[in-house]
């Protein structure tokens, strides 16, 4: 008989660790590593402050301290803590802001289904 999933796991990829391709995930998930690629889980996302994602982001909520090259599209929050840099637009619930933070990019903040809206904007 197979184990049930651990809903309390959280996956780390740490400083040094250099990713190319998509992850998906249904898991909570921290990085402090390099990503080259998309980034889908049905959890929390933590970039933390070593962090580079280069690539789009689908989430339930994120808390970003440290690069983000790409579109975020949180179900719930996006909290951007300094030094984070982003370069892209957010699609989010609620946004929260931190003096020191760095943001090129769009807002969107909708109280409905983010997938619908994602969906009427294509």
């Amino acid at each position: 008989m197979g184990k049930e999933p651990n809903s309390n796991a959280v996956n780390l990829i740490c400083e040094g660790t250099h990713i190319v391709g998509d992850i998906k995930t249904k898991n909570d998930i921290r990085i402090d590593g390099t990503i080259k690629g998309k980034i889908h889980t049905s959890g929390r996302l933590v970039v933390g402050n070593t962090a580079k994602i280069e690539g789009d982001i689908e989430c339930v909520n994120v808390d970003v301290i440290g690069v983000v090259i790409g579109n975020i599209t949180a179900e719930a929050a996006v909290t951007l803590k300094a030094p984070a840099r982003i370069v892209g637009d957010i699609l989010s619930s609620v946004l929260s802001i931190e003096e020191g933070v760095f943001f090129d990019g769009k807002c969107q903040m909708v109280k409905k289904d983010i997938r619908e809206t994602k969906e009427v904007q294509k």
